[in-house]
């Protein structure tokens, strides 16, 4: 019998993009985390269009794991949408998204699921609250176009939460639906979208406090990525403006 016929209780989404160096060693990292939580779970692997051996090492993991299946694309269609597809084809009733470098550590999902259980429908990891903690930080460079961007797009969106770009981040599964089964940005402005998304349907929005261990083999090229996020925070707006979403639909 396959886990999808058991109706997991949480399903964990990873996004990969050529995470060859680390996805093997931290996929069992993570299995035995949740197998610890003694709960129906899932994994759901997303190959965005790697072009290492990342989707080899996949089909290793799904081969020898019941509670794990694939999607992938030959072509990289950015991690907005893999995150999408991957939210969109989860069976749990809980469903969280995490990076497959664990910059986030795998205890945090298990926090995550508690505050979800206890009710509420979006919960976010935070790297700027007081109990939280930079463990590895990004260089300089990173951190600054990082301020910028938060601060930008609070200020633009009204996102009023601490940390936007945070990899971890859960839902539950009515929630996940109603955001992700509207978000249209496929790259990096996707975390700006499902808050903002979230705020407009009237969701509330729990942000609990991390460690963070930044990954030096990073493949987000900074100042494209940054410029490109930029522009997706106007197409958010925009979309907005325009009734893109169909938020009208819901008042």
């Amino acid at each position: 019998m396959s886990l999808r016929e058991t109706h997991p209780r949480l399903s964990v989404v990873i996004p990969l993009y050529n995470e060859a160096g680390c996805l093997g060693s931290n996929i069992v990292l993570l299995d035995d985390y949740l197998r610890s939580l003694k709960l129906a779970y899932e994994l759901v692997l997303f190959d965005d269009g790697s072009t290492d051996s990342t989707r080899r090492i996949c089909c290793d993991i799904v081969g020898r794991n019941l509670f794990a299946h694939l999607i992938s694309y030959s072509k990289n269609r950015g991690k907005g949408y893999a995150v999408k597809t991957g939210v969109l084809n989860s069976a749990g009733r809980y469903i969280i998204f995490t990076d497959a470098d664990l910059a986030v550590p795998v205890r945090f999902i298990g926090k995550c699921l508690r505050r979800l259980e206890g009710g509420t429908p979006v919960v976010i990891g935070s790297r700027h609250l007081p109990e939280s903690s930079f463990r590895v930080r990004e260089d300089p460079l990173r951190q600054v176009l990082g301020e910028i961007f938060r601060r930008f797009a609070r200020a633009s969106l009204g996102l009023r939460v601490s940390d936007i770009t945070c990899g971890l981040k859960g839902f539950e599964k009515k929630a996940a639906f109603d955001i992700f089964s509207r978000s249209r940005i496929d790259r990096w402005g996707y975390d700006a979208e499902v808050i903002f998304l979230a705020r407009k349907l009237g969701l509330p929005i729990e942000e609990i406090p991390v460690d963070w261990y930044h990954s030096f083999d990073s493949k987000v090229k900074v100042g494209a990525a940054s410029a490109r996020t930029l522009v997706e925070i106007f197409q958010i707006y925009y979309y907005y403006l325009f009734d893109h979403y169909h938020l009208s639909k819901t008042a």
